[in-house]
């Protein structure tokens, strides 16, 4: 299979903004591809890992080393989640897991598109060639252990055991060890990755949920086009978008039965009957019902609503206008010590000295990823709420938001204001196993 492929290249980043802010032409057959992908009301699951879902929309789609022949580009981000589907916050953990797979595959597109990379590498060698390396000094009278053992004459039997084994002594040998360096060589290479940019545009267009070895991980394919970062610069002016095709009420893409909503995480762009672009926004989350208080059972259903419709209303933002920095340090070699370990018998007082080879593996990570988004979220509304019990008793429930430039002239109107839609283009606007259905074609990015 051709495998879904970051990569890092100046060919990516002429790609997504050589078309600078012209018009981008779009055709019904690029419409009715898009509604295919973003269409939750049918699905087709197999059992299959994160990784294969990956390939088998790259195969699917044409794409190779991460970007179709027409010039769209891919991403992907995983990320396990934390507790299993017995945990009453299983929901939870489910929104904070696509978050994160969300957040890894940001990381992935502003270090391909903005990344600047260091890299140093040093090598320290020390060694200790002195006439008297492997002589050690006289132990002075009276140390530590001399401490203990007074103290322990004056205990017996199962106390002076108990004593001993809390000390971490083993009554049986009693020894002290000393230690010297003989050659110490370290190898370090640190390389430092920093990125900083903006992402709008990026819209995810299918999330997975699988297990593996009984663990669950949720994973997320997402695009960016000229045609998406076209959308979200018009939604940031709040204009009119000249994209346009045929699609169908915005409700008939939405899954069939309360279940199918548990499989849809993030944003998906759809085009409604009358041919306008729509983003879709769901919301999910959760509560742990208190079966004794039902007053308090419901309060809490109604506070995870509406911390659904607040997950909904930022996804859609962060697809307007969304700047994330990265700084990436990781560090990698090897150590190796060649030690004299010297062994003293407490009981007679005789020493043992034996030499050891030490050899560590460096790998340290230090990564740090921020992203922010703002916006405003007039134009937005709530399509739909809903509740499911899972069949492990874990409460779920999510909203499905939608942002349309009908919703916002309608909204103006109310207020008695204008749309801005004459504003120049050239300005920056600050053993579960499932998957979202794709209701999209390439064509429709």
């Amino acid at each position: 299979m051709k495998k879904l492929l970051l990569i890092s290249s100046l060919v990516v980043a002429s790609l997504l903004y050589g078309q600078g802010s012209q018009p981008v032409e779009i055709t019904q057959q690029d419409i009715n591809t898009q509604n295919e992908m973003s269409d939750a009301s049918t699905k087709d699951i197999t059992p299959k890992s994160i990784e294969d879902f990956f390939e088998e929309f790259a195969d699917n789609f044409g794409i190779e080393y991460g970007i179709t022949k027409d010039g769209k580009t891919f991403y992907t981000g995983k990320s396990t989640v934390a507790v299993n589907d017995t945990d009453p916050q299983f929901a939870q953990a489910l929104q904070n897991a696509y978050q994160k797979a969300m957040l890894n595959l940001q990381t992935e597109f502003i270090r391909d598109v903005f990344g600047r990379i260091a890299t140093n590498k040093v090598q320290n060698y020390e060694a200790d060639n002195s006439t008297n390396a492997k002589e050690f000094d006289e132990l002075p009278k009276g140390d530590k252990i001399d401490q203990i053992l007074n103290k322990l004459t004056q205990l017996a039997g199962a106390k002076l055991d108990k004593a001993l084994k809390d000390l971490g002594i083993d009554a049986n040998s009693l020894s002290e060890e000393r230690k010297k360096t003989l050659l110490k060589q370290e190898f370090l290479n640190k390389t430092m990755t920093n990125a900083v940019g903006s992402m709008s545009g990026l819209i995810p267009v299918q999330t997975i949920v699988t297990q593996r070895r009984g663990e669950y991980d949720v994973g997320v394919i997402a695009i960016i086009s000229n045609k998406t970062r076209q959308l979200a610069r018009d939604m940031a002016l709040a204009r009119q978008s000249t994209i346009k095709g045929k699609g169908k009420k915005i409700s008939e893409y939405l899954p069939k039965d309360q279940k199918g909503f548990l499989n849809e995480y993030g944003i998906r762009l759809v085009y409604d009957e009358n041919g306008a672009p729509v983003i879709l926004s769901y919301g999910n989350w959760g509560y742990v019902a208190d079966p004794s208080n039902a007053k308090k059972t419901n309060i809490l259903e109604d506070k995870a609503k509406e911390t659904a419709i607040t997950m909904a209303d930022a996804a859609i933002i962060e697809f307007i206008n969304t700047n994330l920095s990265l700084k990436d340090e990781r560090t990698t070699g090897d150590t190796y010590e060649d030690i004299i370990k010297q062994s003293i018998n407490i009981n007679d007082n005789s020493t043992q000295e034996q030499t050891q080879n030490i050899t560590n593996i460096i790998d340290k990570v230090n990564s740090k990823v921020k992203t922010s988004a703002s916006g405003k979220i007039r134009g937005i509304r709530t399509l739909k709420k809903w509740s499911y019990t899972s069949e492990n008793g874990i409460e779920h429930v999510g909203a499905v938001r939608f942002y349309s430039y009908t919703n916002l002239a309608n909204t103006n109107e109310v207020l008695n204001t204008k749309p801005n839609a004459t504003k120049n283009e050239s300005k920056k606007s600050s053993n579960i196993q499932r998957s979202s259905n794709i209701i999209n074609s390439l064509d429709d990015f």
